[in-house]
């Protein structure tokens, strides 16, 4: 009778822990946007690890070079270098040499290589974490949605530096889209108030409902969501919509200063607009807009 008393007693215990025993915790929002954080990070180590150490290499040949050309002082600067990167394992522009110039445009051509990978790294890892920080704002995690916005925050500033982007660079409509879907105010310190050229896929077009005086042409840019929104001044360009015997439609725009230069645009296609940013106001706005002739 004990023993069966023993058994029963036994098996509740079993029943009352096997939830537990079955239901690992779940690993919260805020966490896996930091474990993608972290992926990213382990990524940008490992391209530095790549970079330094082939940079180590070029260092041991150059300063071969320069002995066979019995360059003392700029073997011993190449030396120095090679002592100082074994300790540091860093490499930035405050390392420069000023002599010799060998040096100093192989450190150049280091630095840049090694800023181009790590920014590329960081823009891959930006959308599955700005889409993460959507989602978690939309269903009311804001706790979690901040925890990830830490983690962009982080990631931005310690690899990618906000810099005024070149006067006429290319920017895809997604990076734009994304900058500013990411950090309005970091975006605006980047793009807002520069002329630049945003290439996109046309989603639409039409006249300006609130001013007769502007047309505008929506661009698209991938998965990323949102327009940018690129106004046309009526007093600069002529636009007229033709449509084919099918019915597919398409804007006719014409510098009224050349009439040769006219420019065909339908919806779908990949198009180039220069103008100047002129940051968020719903939709990324690009104003004083020109097509490239």
């Amino acid at each position: 009778m004990t023993s069966s008393r023993f058994l029963h007693a036994l098996l509740a215990l079993a029943l009352s822990l096997s939830p537990a025993l079955a239901a690992p915790n779940p690993v919260s929002s805020a966490n896996l946007g930091e474990t993608e954080a972290l992926k990213c990070e382990e990524k940008i180590a490992s391209v530095q690890r790549d970079v330094l150490g082939k940079y180590e290499d070029a260092l041991g040949e150059l300063q071969n070079t320069l002995q066979k050309a019995a360059d003392l002082e700029g073997a011993l600067a190449v030396r120095t270098e090679r002592s100082r990167l074994a300790q540091e394992h860093t490499l930035s522009e405050r390392n420069f040499a000023g002599e010799p110039k060998s040096l100093r445009t192989l450190q150049a051509q280091q630095v840049s290589k090694l800023q181009e990978l790590v920014a590329q790294i960081v823009q891959d890892a930006l959308p599955k974490l700005i889409e993460l920080k959507r989602s978690l704002t939309v269903v009311g995690k804001l706790d979690d949605a901040v925890a990830v916005r830490t983690a962009i925050e982080k990631l931005q500033n310690s690899y990618v530096p906000v810099s005024r982007a070149d006067a006429g660079s290319v920017v895809p409509a997604e990076t734009l889209l994304l900058a500013y879907s990411d950090d309005r105010s970091r975006a605006d310190k980047t793009y807002k108030g520069q002329k630049i050229m945003v290439r996109g896929v046309v989603g639409g077009y039409r006249q300006d409902p609130a001013d007769a005086k502007f047309y505008h042409v929506y661009l698209a840019g991938g998965n990323s969501g949102g327009w940018v929104q690129c106004a046309f001044s009526t007093n600069e360009y002529r636009f007229r919509e033709e449509k084919n015997s099918f019915g597919a439609a398409t804007l006719v725009v014409t510098p009224k200063d050349s009439e040769n230069a006219t420019v065909r645009i339908q919806k779908g296609q990949s198009l180039d607009i220069r103008g100047m940013c002129e940051g968020l106001d719903e939709v990324v706005r690009l104003g004083r807009c020109e097509v490239p002739k």
